[in-house]
This record gives C-alpha cells, sequence and structure tokens, in this order.
C-alpha cells in the first residue's frame, strides 16, 4: 500500500475515510438457549491492526481498504468488531463496542468519508436494531461526513438506516463471494460523493416477507433476484440496487424483505427500481419454499449418488444463522454409514477437553454434542479414538477469502467410521481448511457433513460433485413458518398465508408491513 493510501502523510486535496464496523447477524430465538452474545464472542480490531487484518482479503472492510488505495485516500482506521452470528447482544455489551468504535473514530480525527462494514440484522436484545443505534451514534459525532455501509444480503433494514446513511450497499449472491465487491462500489460512491461529482438518493421498498435461507446458485429464484437487481443497477443514474432477503430469525419490527436503490438525485427512479422488484417478489415469492428432506433420506441419497464425495449442509444447525453449532441429528445418521465419512465442526468444548487430557491416540468414551436442549437433539453416547489435537486457526479459501478464522482449540475422534472434529469455538464451515488442518483429505471421504446451510457450497465445490443439505426440527429450521413465534414476524409471508395481489406491491411496501 503506498504511503498515500496508508495511515501515513497527507497530499493536498487528499480524501480521508475512516474505516470500521460492528459487525453481528443476531437472532432474538437464540437468546433462549445461548443467553445474550458476550462481548467475549466478538474480535475487535483497532487503529492499524485493521489493515494488518483485512487488507487483501476477500471482505467488506478488504474491499474498502482495496479502494482507498485506488482512490488514493487517506485510510483513518478506526475500530471494527465482528462475532459469529448468534444470540442477540446484551445493552452493556453493545455501549462497550459502541464506545469502541466512536473512539475509534476520534483517533482517526477529521475524516470526509466514514466506511462502515454493519451487517443490517444485529439485534440489542431483545428487539432493538444494533445497526440504527451504531448509526445514530455515528452521525452524532460526525453529523457532516459521507457514511457509507455495506451490508449483508439477509439484512433487515428500517427506514431510519437509510436516512442515516448517504450510501448502502449489500452483498448480491449467497453463498457471500462478492463481499469485497459490494464494499468497493460502496466506497467509490463515497469518494464521488464527497467530490460532488454524484448525489446520491436512497430509496427503500419494505415487503411484508421474509424468504428462507435461499442460494443464488444457478437455476435457483434467488439467483434469478439477484440477476434483476444487477441489471437495474447499470441502469443510467443507478449507482446501486441491493435486495435484502431479510433475516427469518430475528422477530423485531426491523425484519422484512426489503429493496435498496441510490440513485444519481432521481428519487423517482429509486422508488421504480423498488416497485420493479417488488412487483416480481410478489409474483415469485412461492418458488422460494424448497423442498426440505431429512438426515436420514439425505444420507440415503449421498449413498445414492454417483459422485466420488458427497458433502452435506447441516441446514437446521447452522452456527451462521446463529445455531447452537451442536446439534446431533445429521451426525448421528452419518455414523451408521459403513463407508469412511466426516463430520466438521461439532461445537463441544467439553469434549475438546476430555480428548485433550487424554492425548492423541487414546481411547475415550464421549458424550457428543446435544448440550442445549431442544435446540440441540439429543446427545451421542459414543467410544472413539483421538486421532489428532490442533489449534483450530485456518485462513479460509473461498468466501471471506484470506481472512483467518479461529475455530479454537479442537481434537479429531475418530468413532467407527466417522471421524468427527470436535471445536471449542462455534463457528461456521465455509470450505475444507479446518478437515485438512486435521490431516485429512477430504477426497478420500464418501461423504462429509458440515455445519452450513448455503455458504459451503462456495468452499466445497471442488471437493464434490454433489452438495445438499439436511434439515431437521429447530429454532433455525429453514421451514422458517414453522418455528413457533410470538413477535411482529408472525404476520409476514410465508408465516402469514395470505396471498397480497401483485399489483399491490406497487405502492403499498415503501416503508411498512402492509400490503394495502
Amino acid at each position: 500500500m503506498s504511503a498515500a493510501a496508508g495511515t501515513g502523510g497527507t497530499r493536498a486535496g487528499e480524501p480521508r475515510a475512516a474505516v470500521g464496523g460492528l459487525v453481528h447477524e443476531s437472532s432474538t430465538f437464540m437468546v433462549e438457549y445461548l443467553g445474550t452474545a458476550p462481548l467475549s464472542a466478538f474480535a475487535c480490531h483497532r487503529g492499524s491492526a485493521i489493515e494488518t487484518e483485512f487488507a487483501g482479503t476477500a471482505t467488506v472492510t478488504g474491499g474498502y481498504l482495496t479502494a482507498c488505495a485506488t482512490e488514493g485516500a487517506l485510510v483513518r482506521p478506526a475500530f471494527h468488531a465482528r462475532a459469529e452470528p448468534g444470540a442477540a447482544i446484551g445493552e452493556d455489551v453493545y455501549r462497550t463496542l459502541e464506545e469502541g468504535l466512536l473512539s475509534g473514530l476520534r483517533d482517526a480525527g477529521p475524516c470526509e468519508v466514514v466506511l462502515l462494514d454493519l451487517h443490517g440484522a444485529g439485534v440489542i436484545s431483545p428487539d432493538r436494531s444494533l445497526d440504527v443505534a451504531a448509526l445514530r451514534a455515528v452521525r452524532t459525532l460526525l453529523p457532516d461526513a459521507v457514511v457509507a455501509v455495506t451490508m449483508d444480503l439477509h439484512g433487515n433494514i428500517p427506514p431510519e438506516l437509510t436516512r442515516l446513511t448517504d450510501v448502502v450497499t449489500g452483498y448480491h449472491l449467497y453463498p457471500h463471494t462478492d463481499c469485497a465487491e459490494r464494499s468497493r462500489l460502496a466506497a467509490e460512491l463515497a469518494f464521488a460523493t464527497a467530490r460532488g461529482a454524484v448525489r446520491p438518493v436512497t430509496g427503500l421498498r419494505r415487503l411484508p416477507m421474509l424468504l428462507p435461507p435461499s442460494p443464488t446458485t444457478d437455476g435457483s429464484p434467488a439467483r434469478e433476484l439477484a440477476e434483476l437487481v444487477k441489471s437495474i443497477e447499470g441502469r443510467p443514474d443507478v449507482l446501486a440496487c441491493t435486495v435484502f432477503h431479510g433475516f427469518p430469525y430475528a422477530d423485531t419490527e426491523q425484519a422484512a424483505t426489503s429493496v435498496v436503490t441510490v440513485t444519481d438525485g432521481d428519487s423517482g427512479l429509486a422508488q421504480e427500481c423498488g416497485d420493479e422488484v417488488a412487483r416480481w417478489l410478489v409474483r415469485h415469492r412461492e418458488r422460494f419454499r424448497g423442498e426440505l428432506v431429512g438426515p436420514e433420506e439425505t444420507i440415503r441419497l449421498a449413498r445414492a449418488s454417483d459422485a466420488g464425495t458427497v458433502v452435506i449442509g447441516d441446514g437446521t444447525d447452522n452456527p451462521g444463522c446463529g445455531a447452537t453449532g451442536d446439534s446431533t441429528h445429521l451426525l448421528r445418521a452419518l455414523l451408521d454409514v459403513p463407508e469412511p465419512t466426516c463430520f466438521a465442526t461439532l461445537w463441544d468444548p467439553e469434549t475438546v477437553a476430555v480428548a485433550v487430557a487424554a492425548g492423541v491416540g487414546a481411547t475415550v468414551a464421549v458424550r457428543l454434542g446435544g448440550r442445549h436442549g431442544w435446540a440441540s437433539g439429543p446427545p451421542i453416547e459414543a467410544t472413539g479414538t483421538v486421532r489428532a489435537l490442533t489449534d483450530g486457526s485456518v485462513v479460509q479459501t473461498a468466501m471471506r477469502r484470506g481472512k483467518r478464522t479461529e475455530f479454537g482449540r479442537c481434537a479429531l475422534i475418530t468413532v467407527g467410521t466417522t471421524d468427527i472434529i470436535v471445536a471449542s469455538e462455534r463457528r461456521q464451515v465455509l470450505d475444507p481448511e479446518i478437515i485438512r488442518l486435521h490431516g485429512l483429505a477430504p477426497e478420500r471421504y464418501r461423504i462429509i457433513g458440515v455445519k452450513s446451510v448455503n455458504h459451503f457450497r462456495a468452499g466445497f465445490a471442488e471437493v464434490a460433485a454433489c452438495l445438499l443439505v439436511a434439515d431437521a426440527p429447530g429454532p433455525t429450521a429453514r421451514r422458517i413458518e414453522d418455528i413457533p413465534r410470538k413477535g411482529p414476524t408472525r404476520g409476514l409471508w410465508p408465516m402469514a398465508a395470505r396471498p397480497p395481489r401483485a399489483a399491490d406491491a406497487a405502492g403499498a411496501v415503501r416503508e411498512g408491513h402492509a400490503w394495502t
């Protein structure tokens, strides 16, 4: 990175950009099982440590840093905190994180541009938007700065969020392999705004619906939807267009599918684009209801496949949706397969401790998973052999490429024909690196089960020709209408089955949950 783009001296006319973020995808349902997310769940970086951690990575912050270098901007790294998706956070934890962000921005000094990495579905327990709270605080501190945010495809976007920002972009893809691309766009628009080259106007369309987890794979309705908003983004005077699927595991007023369009000074155009996407969603919403298959049937399909290796996502217990990561339903079915299989990873610090105490080569009696009641399924009592112990530190190779992820101390335990990687940190498995860390070749297994619902598709595409998803009961199940709800999302589709007419979408979904 050149001196101009780094944290060194300035040149006349050189734009100054503060870079930071507070990132959390919060499930209100998981508070019952995990408690509110603690401060220790967040990886926090301040000042120059942000550049060290994120430069060159395929992350939102990595994209911001690349854009700053291209622009010749002076980077003022402020404060960045991110935790694995999980239960909503407590007020005290939020206050600590907010103060970290504000103090980082104060230390950054005067900046024309603020580039923030937010998720969009953060919740301060029980139901307050973390993202709106953070933006209010930033706006109070820096009322005149150009504020740009990049958010997850699953963000829940209330009207106030768009009023607090100048530029909003979100991912188009799921798996989220375009994080850096989308944040580079946000940064480019922010710098253009600061120069006076564009005058961004943001339009928001909120629909009374929530999409279940829907990958943007070839042939899927989510892919068609992504291509629609991408085509809109290429039209004259449209600066950015994002459809946010919404996060269905947050039962809050903010939760909804929404469309955010940023145009160059044309509010009518922003409205027209949002209406167009809204009409498409109303017409095609039923196509997003996927066919769900249980663990035993998914195993049967995997064994019948001609593919040498089949990878199965544990769709009900994805830590990336905030789940416990210790559900046993898929693992139990996998243990019955008389061929080499692998499972990564089961969140179970107690079992890791047993394996560490016994040492490599020891035979141990274990009680695997099932430690959070109904959310986890029953534990598995088994006897296995400790094959390896690792520090669980890997560098991602697909989604978030180049970013290090910590699974904590891990143990490889073999039970029958199944190699089980047990982790002391709750993490989603994005690619095969945690398997390879334990000396295992993914290609040697007939079936691999992973704690993920869709993101694994990008990381395991070169390992397996057949990728499946298994579904079982749970508070983060893909059949979102089956999850018990007490709050506002009960009135959204597909929880509320009344089908709206496509014609209603154009004028009645702009800032509320009612069709008429």
